[in-house]
C-alpha cells in the first residue's frame, strides 16, 4: 500500500501525530468523516479522531509499512 496519496500527497505518519494536532481525512471513509479537519485526542487505546458517536482510531489507518495513515493528511 502506498505511503501517498494518488495526488502525491504523503500520507500523515502515526509516528509524528500527538493529541492536539489537526488532520484532514479524504473522501474515501463512510462513517462520517470523509473530508473533514479533525483534532486527534488520545486515551488508554491510543491515539484516535471522533467519528460519529465512536472514536476512529489511526492505527486502523496503517499502510504496509506501519507509520503511514491511509486517508489522513496532516492539516496546515
Amino acid at each position: 500500500m502506498s505511503t501517498h496519496s494518488t495526488d502525491g500527497r504523503e500520507w500523515a505518519k502515526l509516528s509524528a501525530l500527538k493529541p492536539g494536532d489537526k488532520v484532514l481525512t479524504d473522501s474515501g471513509f463512510s462513517c462520517g468523516m470523509s473530508n473533514k479537519t479533525l483534532t486527534v485526542q488520545v486515551d488508554d487505546l491510543g491515539l484516535f479522531v471522533p467519528c460519529g458517536r465512536v472514536n476512529h482510531y489511526l492505527d486502523g489507518q496503517l499502510a504496509d509499512d506501519g507509520d503511514h495513515l491511509v486517508g489522513i493528511w496532516l492539516a496546515a
